[in-house]
């Protein structure tokens, strides 16, 4: 089922598609749209985002209300971080552009054939996003996977397009890198996924790591991030997405796609401020305070901000604390060990842990602590 396309872009799908799908005369209208589903029946309904954008995106959770197994595809002839961020949310599984696309348009044919049981068969999008630079955000991202690895399928992404060093972290060398996966997007699956990843020898964490070098990029497409996100998510139990800090589309892209967001800061007031502003940021992508985890890292050190009055200014529970062990920390870091291999017995080795909790979701609230006065008034009024 076509809705909301125009002569042209009815040409350019009859051209992609060929004999791989049975398409109707003529597009039909947005607000048409619900009957017709009801009457054909379709396993794909693309839907046109350049003639009516308001009309697609609120049509999205409509069309899924009336079939679950649906496979919605958002078409446009540009790639702009605002629609598709919009299209995720509105429940659109791709974002293709045409001609440009063509091959990721067959693949998402190809995949509605065999959509029943979709959403029980993927796996979860975890983003870990760091307040500022020097929060830990990838040391939280390699010892979660690690910790889930025992008993699920785990796969740490990294995301820092920039100084990205995951494979650093666990000392690997994977056999391929993010770069090549997105430079043959319109071939990818799973067992191309699999090639390109590497293995962490002791927890088995896989890892699809930056290139060794420093590559000039081009800016990557939120749409090329988006479809790499869903192969993974096909692929793993659990897909740990380290955004690092930075904000650029792919981790904009990356963190409205996730299932939750571990929001990692510092107990001190640089980190709490940034926190406060990346929490409006993601009120504005859309990102459901729900599944928002704010993780404080290094809670314990000597001159730590409170617990409760980093929850009263960011008026967010604090869902999980990583103790304060920069002895442990920067031996796993030059060594490329994990904290657990370090000293399992140690309090930040059995915080690692615990994050596996909230992931699973058997998480307990973190205990709040007592404090006289509130050292962040000033900063938020």
């Amino acid at each position: 089922m076509v809705v909301g396309v125009d002569s042209r872009g009815m040409g350019l799908l009859r051209e992609c598609l060929g004999a791989e799908a049975v398409l109707p005369p003529v597009a039909t209208r947005y607000d048409e749209a619900l009957l017709e589903l009801r009457r054909a029946r379709p396993n794909v309904v693309i839907t046109g985002f350049d003639e009516d954008f308001d009309q697609a995106v609120q049509l999205g959770p409509l069309l899924t209300a009336e079939s679950s197994n649906l496979t919605l595809v958002a078409l446009s002839e540009v790639s702009d971080p605002e629609r598709i961020r919009a299209a995720m949310r509105a429940g659109f599984r791709e974002y293709v552009i045409l001609p440009d696309d063509a091959k990721l348009l067959r693949q998402a044919i190809y995949d509605a054939s065999d959509s029943v049981g979709f959403d029980e068969d993927r796996g979860e999008v975890i983003a870990v996003c760091g307040s500022k630079g020097g929060v830990g955000t990838t040391s939280v991202a390699v010892n979660l996977a690690a910790e889930l690895c025992p008993v699920y399928r785990a796969l740490v992404v990294d995301l820092d397009f920039s100084m990205g060093d995951v494979a650093a972290f666990l000392d690997i060398q994977p056999p391929s890198d993010i770069s090549n996966v997105l430079r043959n997007l319109d071939r990818l699956d799973e067992r191309l996924l699999a090639g390109s990843v590497g293995v962490h020898p002791g927890s088995k964490a896989h890892v699809l790591a930056q290139p060794k070098e420093l590559e000039e990029n081009d800016e990557v497409r939120g749409d090329a991030i988006l479809r790499m996100l869903s192969v993974c998510a096909r692929a793993y139990q659990y897909a740990i997405l380290d955004c690092g800090s930075r904000l650029d589309e792919a981790t904009l892209i990356a963190t409205s796609a996730a299932d939750q967001v571990f929001l990692v800061c510092t107990p001190d007031v640089p980190a709490v401020k940034n926190t406060y502003r990346r929490l409006q940021l993601l009120d504005r992508l859309g990102v459901d305070r729900a599944s928002i985890r704010l993780v404080v890292n290094q809670a314990d050190h000597k001159y730590a901000l409170k617990g409760r009055d980093i929850e009263s200014n960011l008026s967010t529970k604090i869902a999980a604390s990583i103790t304060s062990d920069p002895k442990v920390m920067l031996q796993g870091v030059n060594e490329g060990r994990l904290a657990r291999d370090i000293n399992r017995k140690s309090d930040v080795a059995r915080d690692f842990s615990n994050l596996v909790n909230l992931v699973t979701g058997d998480a307990e609230a973190v205990e709040e602590r007592s404090s006289k006065g509130n050292p962040l008034g000033w900063l938020f009024g």
